[in-house]
């Protein structure tokens, strides 16, 4: 069949050559041709392969030496169709199969899964990282860290909520539009315990809405909002923020303060780049500056301090894993040290941006110590001239559904009567 056959070539692509799942899903469908149904099914058995690929390892590894992936690919699409998806014929998953790999064992595997419901190892302590990486489909080295930081408890809350796809939320523009016009008129948003950003509960995304093409509202996470809401921002000073990852912090400052709020925008991420541009130049936001540049460049693009200096650098993005099936199977051990030291750069050079009394924020949407509140206080060390105001971790089965950290500081100047 052509779309099992266009299914293998994209989870190749993921697995082997580290292409994006949404990229790989794109750029493959694009290439077969496919009908509407044709594109759902490969997008459900990709995304339930992904999502279950630690126990699909581990299972192929009780029974084969050390194959090749790509001889892999048709059992892991066989056994996934078998115990979770049930959209395929078994029998032709069954033929493809045996192409690449020993009959015999395959016919051992498929047995075994056929005949128990304990499919991960019996013997495993099931509070074991092992255990629980093929449950919940994290990288054992990840809930390791997660118990040595936070201990078990509280590893296994993040573990059970992560496998489980984070709830779309969006900022209200309340210059233009009252939340309340929103939840009148579109039945498939709620109220938030955030002020002015709504949930979306819809199939697929609000992106097709006039409000949404219109920026009236706008992605934003609960958390994010909330911590914006923190800061005493004073718009009559400039206000700076450099951005790694994809946000929408600067239309929430429009929501805010207006058009004419007084904004550089110093983003390192391409996509976003020139999203943020487009906007800008469309809705004629004279007063914000928007530059494609790395945290090291930050001087270079801001000439003058900020009363405050907003930061989201390159992090590990643990909550990610929520909404891209692929995310953990990517993101690699020996890479962490090197994003610590990014979003230890990003702080120095931003600190030299924020003026007497000005406010530095710190934000990761991820649950790492060594990216929050050790990084913070390794900075603090460095920086005596900040001083910590507040910092927070959220984890994603709380109320705001996030596992954002933050921090804010303030650079020590005038008093504060």
């Amino acid at each position: 069949m052509k779309e099992l056959e266009v299914s293998k070539n994209i989870l190749e692509k993921i697995i082997l050559k580290d292409v994006p799942f949404a990229l790989a899903i794109r750029n493959g469908l694009k290439k077969g041709n496919l009908d509407g149904t044709a594109r759902s099914n490969i997008t459900a058995l990709l995304g339930c392969e992904l999502r279950h690929h630690f126990l699909l390892n581990n299972l192929i590894e009780r029974y084969f030496d050390n194959p090749s992936f790509e001889d892999t690919v048709y059992l892991r699409f066989l056994v996934t169709n078998k115990l979770f998806l049930h959209r395929y014929k078994n029998e032709e998953l069954y033929a493809l199969a045996i192409q690449t790999l020993d009959k015999e064992k395959v016919d051992m595997l498929m047995q075994f899964v056929s005949s128990t419901n304990e499919i991960i190892p019996s013997d495993l302590d099931k509070a074991s990282p092992e255990y629980l990486s093929m449950r919940f489909n994290t990288p054992a080295w990840v809930i390791k860290m997660w118990q040595k930081q936070y201990g078990k408890g509280l590893t296994f809350k993040i573990l059970k909520c992560n496998y489980h796809q984070s709830t779309p939320s969006v900022r209200v523009n309340e210059r233009v539009i009252k939340a309340e016009d929103i939840l009148s008129k579109y039945p498939d948003f709620a109220n938030s315990p955030v002020e002015n950003i709504l949930i979306y509960q819809g199939r697929g995304t609000p992106k097709h809405l006039d409000e949404f093409k219109q920026n009236k509202i706008f992605f934003m996470k609960m958390a994010t909002k909330y911590v914006i809401d923190k800061l005493e921002i004073e718009p009559i000073k400039r206000i700076a923020i450099y951005s790694d990852v994809p946000n929408n912090i600067y239309l929430d400052m429009v929501a805010r303060f207006g058009e004419k709020v007084a904004l550089d925008l110093v983003i390192n991420h391409t996509q976003s780049f020139f999203e943020c541009q487009k906007v800008v130049e469309e809705s004629k936001y004279n007063n914000i500056g928007v530059y494609n540049a790395s945290y090291s460049s930050l001087i270079t693009c801001i000439s003058h301090r900020v009363g405050t200096m907003i930061c989201l650098p390159r992090n590990s993005m643990f909550d990610l894993l929520r909404s891209t099936p692929d995310y953990f199977i990517r993101i690699k051990q020996e890479k962490l040290d090197e994003i610590i030291a990014e979003e230890a750069g990003t702080l120095d050079n931003a600190a030299q941006l924020v003026e007497l009394d000005g406010t530095l924020v710190y934000m990761v949407p991820t649950i790492s110590k060594k990216e929050s509140s050790t990084l913070i206080g390794n900075f603090l060390y460095k920086h005596p001239e900040f001083e910590l105001i507040e910092e927070k971790q959220f984890f994603p089965f709380e109320a705001f559904d996030s596992c954002l950290y933050y921090a804010i500081l303030r650079r020590k100047g005038e008093s504060r009567d």
